[in-house]
């Protein structure tokens, strides 16, 4: 979602007003200090009134900069978990996710009209006198325009999924180093389990899911658990 309908359009439909409980408000703005992030508050919204789903997200630029959690993610979530998730879209930020889909995504859409281009003509070459479609700029050709686009980005899902999915790879791990909560991050991976299937087969999780399996983000806590803990028994005592 771009910054514009965070801005003009979100609010349309919930309702933002400033995080009040300063024990949850006063980590988050520490994280967001510790990281780089320019900002004096923490707002929540009342997504309770369309899902149970927990969310949050951390956007804006211009004036616009503005760290938002929904009420799911206060009223289901402990504190260890709201870090995490809220680490986790700090991340995005940090690491420019937004301004790098944008350019990947400007890529994907000049390669399909460069392939529309090219599978039309081929396409109208041999079928186009049957179906009467002189040319490109026909109007008669928008079912055929409409049909080869559909085909591409059938055919680029996967690898759209799979750049959507390195990113959020990325930034699951900017924030264990960042809220240094594993445990809070497998909870939450096992609350995001309620609509995101926990354990697809690996096929399945690269041609289908634009964000890490629940298992994957849970093998990867506690992995990051074991080797820091590891390394904390082992440090010179000071």
């Amino acid at each position: 979602m771009c910054i514009r309908d965070r801005v003009y359009i979100d609010p349309l439909f919930n309702t933002y007003v400033p995080l009040e409980d300063e024990t949850v408000k006063e980590p988050i703005l520490s994280m967001a200090r510790a990281n780089g992030i320019d900002v004096d508050n923490v707002y929540q919204f009342d997504a309770s009134r369309q899902s149970n789903r927990v969310s949050a997200n951390v956007s804006g630029f211009l004036g616009t900069m503005a760290i938002r959690l929904n009420d799911n993610l206060l009223n289901r979530c402990s504190l260890e978990e709201i870090k995490i998730v809220m680490a986790h879209e700090m991340g995005h930020y940090v690491l420019n996710h937004m301004y790098e889909m944008v350019i990947y995504f400007a890529i994907i859409l000049v390669v399909g009209f460069v392939f529309i281009r090219w599978s039309f003509d081929r396409v109208r070459q041999r079928w186009g006198g049957k179906w009467s479609v002189s040319g490109i700029g026909d109007l008669a050709g928008m079912p055929l325009l409409s049909a080869l686009f559909t085909l591409f980005f059938f055919v680029m899902t996967p690898f759209m999924n799979n750049i959507i999915r390195s990113n959020e790879a990325e930034a699951d791990l900017f924030a264990l180093h960042a809220a240094r909560e594993p445990d809070g991050f497998a909870e939450v991976a096992l609350k995001l389990g309620e609509y995101r299937k926990l354990e697809p087969g690996p096929i399945e999780e690269w041609l289908m899911f634009d964000h890490p399996s629940g298992r994957s983000r849970i093998h990867m806590a506690m992995t990051w658990k074991a080797e820091n803990l590891a390394q904390e028994a082992h440090a010179p005592p000071e």
